[in-house]
């Protein structure tokens, strides 16, 4: 991975998550980004780093053709406050707010970042989204069918569609019929999200894809387990448990199978891989487990400490096993 050019001196660490400020942040949406986040700071770990700053200053930074995969989950709508949980986790508020967002900026801002996105992805390299639809003023806004057509827009193609089934409802929405069991009174609880899958086109037919430049060494070092492949895995409805809230401080964070099950299928050990809107940094997690190189890019400073933590931690239990492993000289 390139070394990108700092815009800023390199800052004080960011604050770990829970540490005590004098007031509450002010209520803005996650993705307005404003004239104090215009630069960025970046803190190394293991084999990738985590940048805190907003994604389109970090992509602008970034030379092209540079990851062979995106993975990302980016904020959807104003489904979570994710500033004002922070707060809520410091003990500043109560509970957070869902505040009132323009579609059509909520539009520009993620066009324009998957748009910069295009450019640092080598061609035939993938863009795999998470994403849901969001319920607001008792209407369901049917946001990954939108996001499929933006993205289509902008020059991304779309190849396949993955349907996260979790385990575990967290909504009411079904016990409408049990109170009321007559047609028209249907409303099946939340169980699913999508994993979109877009790629970048290359000049070359032959060349639209991860693996024509590939050794032969190098493909039998990345073969895929398949036995469990005739399972679920070979099929487009992924069950995978979400995590609870006790497992991540994060208030939306995919679970780490999902992220280690798009890393093994669509990239190669020593390839980079982005995630524009890192959050906890499970990209980055299951990144520096199957040995890729990673970038993250966190915007809410509590988040990158925190994303910071775990993957400190991760790359320490990685090195303690190596030392636990390796062979010991004869005296």
């Amino acid at each position: 991975m390139s070394k990108i050019k700092m815009l800023t001196p390199k800052a004080k660490a960011p604050a770990r998550a829970g540490q005590k400020t004098r007031r509450a942040r002010e209520n803005v949406a996650a993705y307005a980004a404003s004239a104090a986040t215009a630069n960025f700071v970046e803190y190394p770990s293991g084999r990738g780093r985590i940048i805190h700053g907003d994604c389109l200053d970090v992509l602008c930074a970034l030379p092209s053709d540079e990851f062979v995969l995106a993975f990302t989950s980016p904020p959807y709508l104003n489904a979570i406050n994710y500033a004002q949980h922070v707060d809520k986790i410091k003990g500043h508020v109560e509970r957070w707010e869902r505040e009132k967002v323009s579609y059509a900026e909520y539009r520009e801002f993620l066009t324009t970042r998957f748009g910069e996105l295009l450019r640092v992805v080598k061609p035939g390299g993938y863009n795999i989204v998470n994403i849901a639809p969001v319920g607001w003023n008792g209407e369901r806004i049917a946001l990954p069918f939108h996001f499929v057509a933006w993205m289509e827009e902008l020059g991304w193609k779309f190849r396949e569609d993955i349907i996260w089934e979790k385990s575990i409802a967290r909504d009411r929405r079904s016990g409408v019929l049990l109170q009321h069991p007559f047609p028209g009174y249907y409303y099946p609880s939340l169980v699913s999200e999508y994993v979109l899958i877009f790629q970048k086109p290359a000049t070359k037919k032959d060349r639209e894809n991860i693996y024509w430049n590939r050794s032969a060494e190098e493909k039998k070092r990345n073969q895929i387990d398949l036995s469990d492949y005739q399972g679920e895995m070979s099929k487009n409805v992924w069950k995978i448990r979400p995590l609870s809230p006790q497992e991540n401080t994060h208030p939306a964070p995919f679970p780490l199978e999902l992220a280690e099950r798009i890393i093994k299928l669509y990239s190669y050990e020593g390839d980079a891989v982005i995630d524009i809107f890192a959050g906890s940094g499970q990209t980055n997690l299951a990144c520096e487990k199957l040995k890729r190189k990673h970038l993250g890019i966190e915007i809410l400073k509590e988040y990158v400490a925190y994303g910071l933590k775990r993957l400190g931690r991760s790359c320490a239990k990685t090195t303690r096993l190596k030392f636990l492993l390796k062979p010991r000289s004869k005296k």
